[in-house]
């Protein structure tokens, strides 16, 4: 089901999703033409897309939605019990978002950060459905090593947990004076306005932290990524594909820009992880010379 609650910004409609396994997520949407799908990082939610939808709307239907149990502090869905980060499951949710937006044309689908734990299964397996896709300083290898935080959040023993919900809630002490410091460190692109909604709508939302835990517990296992760089060959095979990578992210190393398979990798000097806020007109201009090409 499929509700209108608002109007961002003028010309960006808001809406809640529902879907039948139980999910709500907010979606943002704006533009006319050809779908562009994005697909968001962590700790972050749909906004992250807004500069570049400004840029493409001209050209595009740019959806992009809250990755599930993600969102603003005063907007985000929590997860029901059941729902897990299996790659079917995250497939499923794909999937009927897209049928409950009444998208069933060819899609240009970018992909951020945990957005590529989604999206690479989702377009290996809808191949005919694909224009292009635009990978952004994502996660999509095998055995990757994490940074040592995430394997913190994914401890999944009962004393694990317990230090792992500290820990995370830790982030939100002192109205999220602690993150916001470290994360203003690690990320200094990042205008104040950015920071502070990252401090609001991560380190202060209980919801976002408490996804991120049963997220995380399931994606830094061992063997999670198995199978991913078969399909990643699988999508550049058959579509357009383009790597456009933010140099010094502490999150994800430089490397790892050359080990997606794509024919072309742009490295933004700088731009450091928050490539769709940091450099959006760089995104912009490759998924619109892609869509030329068409």
């Amino acid at each position: 089901m499929l509700e209108q609650v608002d109007q961002v910004e003028g010309s960006t409609k808001e809406h809640v999703v529902s879907l039948p396994m139980g999910l709500r997520v907010r979606t943002l949407e704006a533009g006319t033409g050809p779908t562009v799908l994005l697909l968001h990082g962590n700790p972050d939610n749909a906004d992250e897309w807004k500069p570049l939808m400004g840029l493409l709307k001209s050209h595009f239907r740019c959806i992009a939605p809250d990755l599930p149990g993600y969102g603003r502090r005063a907007g985000t869905y929590a997860l029901p019990d059941n729902y897990n980060y299996s790659r079917e499951a995250q497939i499923l949710f794909v999937d009927t978002m897209l049928a409950q937006l009444n998208i069933e044309g060819p899609i240009t689908l970018v992909v951020h950060d945990i957005g590529g734990i989604m999206g690479v299964p989702w377009a290996a397996r809808h191949l005919e459905r694909l224009t292009s896709m635009i990978f952004t300083n994502t996660v999509v290898f095998p055995h990757f090593k994490w940074f040592s935080l995430a394997y913190r959040w994914g401890q999944d023993d009962p004393v694990g947990r317990f230090g792992a919900n500290m820990s995370i809630q830790a982030l939100g002490w002192f109205r999220g004076w602690l993150f916001r410091r470290v994360f203003a460190q690690q990320h200094p692109q990042l205008s104040r306005p950015e920071v502070d909604r990252f401090v609001r709508d991560f380190a202060l939302n209980p919801i976002a932290k408490q996804t991120t835990l049963r997220e995380f517990r399931q994606i830094t296992k061992p063997a999670f990524f198995d199978g991913y760089d078969r399909l990643l060959h699988t999508i550049t095979a058959a579509v357009p594909t383009v790597t456009v990578w933010g140099a010094g992210d502490p999150y994800v190393p430089d490397r790892f820009a050359n080990e997606l398979p794509t024919p072309q990798t742009l490295v933004l000097p700088g731009v450091g992880h928050w490539v769709p806020i940091v450099a959006a007109d760089s995104l912009a201009e490759q998924i619109l010379a892609r869509r030329v090409e068409l």
